[in-house]
């Protein structure tokens, strides 16, 4: 991997949000292929070589919070988590600062398809562009995570407002496409079945 991880780089999965269009369920416990959707993304960048494997949670004793733990994780406890999706992304970059973190890359805990290749893709590039610009992730001609964001970018990152988090920045982002369905996060209880019913490598 591109020498951007291990150099005082931060992952973060923000695994705080309301699951509205889930239902009552808290979607990162449903079973996807027979494991709690909440690990899927966690175990696959579990052994990339960040600094610091951070997971943004509205609970200490989430379901997910032991395996996450196991995994390596540090849980850290966003106490504003109802408050929409930009509190995570302040909690990682708050947390980035205390770390004293180079950079930060946000990925979502609900997309179980990601893969450590696309990271490393967008590591490659954060490092070809001089670890000074947001590398974000295209996925259906749209920027969204998992994206990097340089030190520089922390304090903007801990102030975002609303639901629409760090979007504002992914706009002049620098796009690294992908054409397969890797970037899929699960939002509805239809989505889950579907992928329940589709045949997996895991």
């Amino acid at each position: 991997m591109s020498e951007v991880a291990g150099n005082g780089t931060m992952l973060a999965l923000p695994a705080a949000g309301q699951s509205r269009r889930f239902g009552d369920q808290d979607k990162l416990t449903a079973l996807l292929h027979g494991k709690m959707l909440g690990l899927h993304a966690a175990e696959t960048l579990a052994t990339l070589p960040f600094d610091h494997h951070v997971i943004i949670a509205s609970d200490p004793d989430h379901p997910c919070a032991a395996g996450w733990k196991e995994l390596g994780y540090d849980v850290i406890v966003n106490e504003h988590a109802a408050e929409g999706q930009s509190t995570s992304v302040r909690c990682a970059a708050q947390h980035a600062v205390v770390c004293d973190a180079s950079a930060l890359l946000i990925c979502l805990a609900d997309m179980p398809y990601i893969t450590s290749e696309h990271i490393q893709r967008l590591a490659q590039a954060f490092q070809d562009c001089g670890q000074d610009t947001v590398i974000a992730s295209s996925g259906h001609s749209k920027a969204m995570p998992p994206a990097f964001f340089p030190s520089n970018q922390f304090a903007f990152l801990q102030d975002v407002q609303g639901d629409q988090g760090a979007r504002k920045l992914l706009q002049t982002a620098h796009l690294i496409p992908v054409t397969d369905d890797s970037l899929l996060d699960i939002d509805t209880p239809e989505i889950l079945a579907m992928e329940n019913r589709k045949e997996r490598d895991f």
